[in-house]
């Protein structure tokens, strides 16, 4: 004998199909996954301090360059000048190449007073040490490579957004003028071109 009558089975199917379509147009227009993702891209634009924000000095530790082993404040050290910090959340595996990059605009742009320093976000310095030590020899980077606390470099202190794996604050005369965010694997030939360009439109104003 059949569970369901005929007329039962009815009734539950269009039942279904009306809770389909009732959750179908409960979402908003466009609501799909690429909105999702326009979202989380939207979010990490907003990483870094906002345009005109105070860069406040902090200390870091020099892992490379002339000052190195000690705690230097290099917002203090290079005053007014324009600046390109570069905010390491997580080591991405080709921030070296970006690092190398830059450096050559740095260098190139040197006269104009250009700087810049990268910083890796981490609690656990001794191990960050290293890992910046190998960077610098292998990619042959000259910028001062540093680590800091998250209390002292982190999220709180530069509006870093957690997915942001490496943040690109630009600032000139200790106020921000532009971030570039980058989540953990984005890094490559194309990128590196695009922040090129964009550092150097930003030493040349």
């Amino acid at each position: 004998m059949a569970l369901y009558s005929n007329r039962q089975l009815r009734i539950v199917a269009t039942i279904c199909v009306a809770s389909v379509f009732l959750i179908g147009s409960s979402l908003p227009a466009g609501a799909d996954k690429g909105d999702e993702a326009s979202k989380e891209k939207q979010a990490l634009a907003e990483s870094g301090p906002k345009v005109g924000a105070t860069i406040h000095p902090f200390f870091v530790r020099a892992v490379t360059g002339p000052h190195r082993n000690r705690s230097v404040c290099y917002v203090c050290r290079y005053g007014s000048r324009p600046v390109v910090m570069v905010v390491m959340q997580k080591v991405d595996p080709k921030i070296g190449s970006l690092l190398t990059e830059l450096d050559t605009v740095i260098d190139k742009n040197r006269v104009s007073g250009l700087r810049g320093f990268g910083v890796l976000v981490t609690d656990e310095s001794s191990r960050a040490v290293p890992i910046l030590q190998t960077m610098a020899f292998d990619e042959k980077i000259h910028m001062p490579l540093t680590a800091a606390t998250t209390a002292i470099a982190g999220s709180g202190s530069h509006n870093l957004h957690p997915e942001a794996a490496t943040t690109i604050i630009l600032y000139r005369g200790q106020k921000a003028v532009e971030s570039i965010p980058l989540k953990a694997g984005r890094i490559n030939e194309k990128e590196v071109s695009r922040i090129r360009d964009r550092v150097t439109r930003f030493v040349r104003k």
